[in-house]
């Protein structure tokens, strides 16, 4: 009953009081949630066909509120995912580097804060709302907790405890969840070094100061504009009041610029103490970020040469139509054997090329099958992609169109010096007739 009341009329105004800290401007949702005794999807579910019917009805001022509502219910389901994913998280940070963070272990100053004696208007009426009634708003909440971690540098662990013993609706989770977000525990969380002034928020939230004249009757008579910052106050303005700072109302219990001075160096102690241990679990080691000295590299130039050679590596070389002569040349080769001789030549560089191919780096990593090798330009398609050498062991590709030019040019030179030694003889024979 009480879901479908807050569904059907108070969460179409739920984003404007959500700027309000006094009176009922919450869907008081959370102990039934906590207990079991309403489920979030049941939640859900009404909230879903409230939006449709106020689509259709075209009640467009209600998404903002829907949209944060559901954000709340959405969160209270997160810190069930980081609960159970980081089962450590309700006695240690979720990042590791603030396990070196100078907490001051206070009492006096954690009795000040559970008592509402701080000094801070806004941060002791929340305190003493939580005290007397077990529950208090949400924004008031974050604003109790930040104080007592950023302000006094209490441990969040304490708050977190306290929390669980004097709340309605204390849930684990969402009690982790909060503190952990609120200390800057978390990569998404609060920065650990965000000090949100009391001052500031209590002019945003509780304008008038109705909800600090409500919880703290010391500062009833306190005009509107005081309300906030009593100790800024004329004398004069606190004597009409009736308020006698450090009497019958504490003078606040730490100066906002000293809390700033001691937030800073608490981080960065913690930061030195955390930089300390990385050292000391290099055992000396010095690990050096090279990019930071890179503009002072002494990196050699590459000249690259405008022409490059036409020879190629040991490994790479193949005969090529301009040199076949030259590779074929012998300085005495007689007519008989000639053609044996070339064979001999051609099948030789073929095996000495095969051998400096096998030793080299690349063919380590390629069989012999898928050498690459530089194919004359005339040299057909089929050529090209042709092994050295078949199964058979008789040449193919490259090698056989070479060996037939080889064989061609022996046959010719033998023709030519049988003519030779024909024309030769001829004309002997004329001299001696």
């Amino acid at each position: 009953k009480m879901l479908e009341e807050f569904v059907s009329h108070g969460l179409l105004e739920y984003s404007k009081h959500g700027m309000k800290v006094e009176g009922a401007t919450t869907s008081l949702l959370s102990p039934y949630l906590h207990f079991g005794e309403v489920s979030v999807r049941k939640v859900y579910q009404l909230v879903r066909m409230q939006q449709i019917k106020w689509e259709n009805e075209g009640t467009s001022e209600a998404e903002e509120s829907i949209h944060f509502f559901m954000r709340s219910i959405g969160l209270r389901e997160y810190s069930r995912y980081l609960c159970f994913n980081f089962p450590f998280t309700h006695e240690k940070s979720l990042l590791g580097n603030l396990k070196h963070y100078p907490w001051k272990v206070d009492e006096e100053r954690f009795k000040s804060w559970r008592q509402g004696m701080t000094g801070y208007p806004l941060v002791d009426a929340g305190m003493r709302e939580l005290w007397a009634t077990g529950w208090t708003h949400n924004r008031i909440r974050v604003i109790i907790s930040s104080f007592a971690v950023k302000f006094l540098l209490i441990p969040w662990t304490w708050g977190m405890k306290y929390f669980w013993d004097v709340l309605l609706d204390a849930d684990l989770e969402s009690d982790i969840l909060g503190w952990q977000y609120i200390s800057g525990s978390l990569p998404d969380g609060h920065e650990l070094s965000r000090l949100d002034n009391p001052e500031v928020q209590g002019q945003k939230y509780d304008p008038d100061g109705v909800y600090v004249r409500t919880w703290i009757p010391e500062l009833a008579r306190m005009p509107t504009e005081w309300i906030h910052h009593p100790w800024d106050a004329p004398s004069c303005i606190l004597e009409v009041a009736g308020v006698e700072l450090g009497f019958n109302y504490p003078k606040p219990i730490v100066d906002l610029h000293i809390a700033r001075e001691c937030l800073d160096d608490s981080i960065s102690t913690m930061w030195q103490l955390d930089t300390a241990e990385k050292l000391a679990e290099l055992d000396g080691e010095v690990v050096e970020d090279n990019l930071s000295n890179i503009k002072t590299f002494d990196i050699p130039k590459v000249v690259l040469r405008e022409t490059s050679p036409c020879a190629l590596p040991i490994d790479q070389r193949v005969p090529h139509a301009s040199s076949k002569d030259h590779n074929l040349k012998s300085k005495v080769l007689k007519a008989s054997n000639r053609s044996s001789i070339c064979v001999d030549m051609i099948r030789s560089s073929k095996m000495e090329a095969t051998s400096s191919v096998a030793n080299s780096p690349v063919s380590r990593k390629r069989s012999f099958c898928e050498t690459a090798f530089h194919v004359p330009s005339y040299s057909s398609s089929a050529e090209v992609h042709s092994h050295i050498q078949d199964h058979g062991g008789s040449l193919v590709g490259p090698s056989r169109y070479l060996l037939q030019e080889a064989g061609r040019n022996c046959v010719d030179e033998v023709e030519d010096s049988s003519t030779a030694d024909s024309g030769s003889s001829i004309s002997r024979q004329r001299k001696a007739a």
